[in-house]
């Protein structure tokens, strides 16, 4: 069975009606045109990238142009991508380039790494002729002790009132039965310059192995120290169905205080997803049929 599955963020206050409504259009809009590639053949990391890219060129997602700014006014973007095969790549805090999804699939297949961050990631990417952002950000001015001590006090003011996670994830199994996840995001608003979320981490925000898929959504920080997408997959390989995988690790969040979201796929294409915040624009498909 082909499958695939995406997800446009998980947010801890329900956004305008007009908002949800373009953030399920646009990850519909993104689904339909993946699921015709799974259909004509393309393989799971395909679908995945090109579900991203076009989320990533829509400004109502947290990613690519839509991506949110640090504190000092720059979008710093994360993106990975895992297959079931064990091979990953991704980037970190990376500037200017239009397709983080992209630069991530480039660190799988063409460099020995994992990951790539802050400029290393977007010289690498430029080395590849990527596309770079329509209006490219400054990587802006040297930052004193005295102003670094000044915007992390005014970061953790405004942190805790943060409720926007609208990070793109998807995962996808294709005609051969392969697996893929990907995620793609700009971290959460007005972040410390060089702040990495849970995007870009193995087990955190993407996991995928011969057992499932699956990315995750919600306070990054919770994510990565819950290991979330690893521990669903793990449930997966021990035989759990995907709809309780995917809750068991939900409610889980929820009695620790972390918002998340979560899309996951077992290894015959099947789906769950769930989430404990407010709205979170899921799109699913399947197709028996090939």
């Amino acid at each position: 069975m082909m499958s695939l599955i995406i997800h446009g963020g998980c947010e801890g206050k329900p956004p305008e009606y007009q908002e949800q409504a373009l953030r399920r259009q646009g990850t519909a809009a993104a689904g339909e045109r993946a699921a015709e590639l799974l259909r004509q053949g393309a393989s799971a990391i395909d679908a995945v990238e090109c579900a991203l890219q076009i989320m990533e060129d829509n400004p109502i997602f947290d990613a690519g142009r839509g991506s949110y700014v640090n504190m000092l006014g720059q979008a710093e973007m994360d993106a990975m991508l895992m297959d079931d095969s064990g091979h990953a790549g991704g980037v970190a805090c990376m500037q200017n380039i239009r397709h983080p999804i992209t630069a991530a699939r480039k660190v799988m297949e063409c460099t020995p790494h994992h990951l790539l961050v802050g400029m290393g990631a977007e010289l690498f990417a430029r080395s590849q002729g990527l596309a770079l952002t329509d209006s490219p950000e400054a990587h802006g001015p040297a930052v004193d002790p005295e102003t670094m001590d000044r915007l992390l006090k005014a970061y953790k003011e405004q942190a805790a009132a943060n409720t926007h996670y609208s990070t793109v994830g998807a995962a996808a199994r294709d005609a051969k039965g392969r697996l893929c996840a990907g995620t793609s995001t700009g971290g959460i608003p007005r972040k410390l310059p060089g702040r990495m979320g849970d995007a870009a981490i193995i087990g955190a925000g993407t996991y995928a192995a011969a057992a499932g898929a699956a990315c995750a959504t919600g306070v990054g920080e919770g994510i990565m120290r819950l290991g979330v997408t690893r521990r669903i997959v793990d449930g997966l390989a021990a035989g759990m169905e995907v709809e309780p995988a995917v809750h068991g690790i939900i409610e889980h969040c929820r009695t620790r205080g972390i918002v998340c979201g979560v899309i996951a796929m077992d290894a015959g294409g099947r789906t769950g997803s769930g989430h404990n915040g407010q709205f979170m624009p899921v799109w699913s498909w399947q197709d028996r049929a090939y």
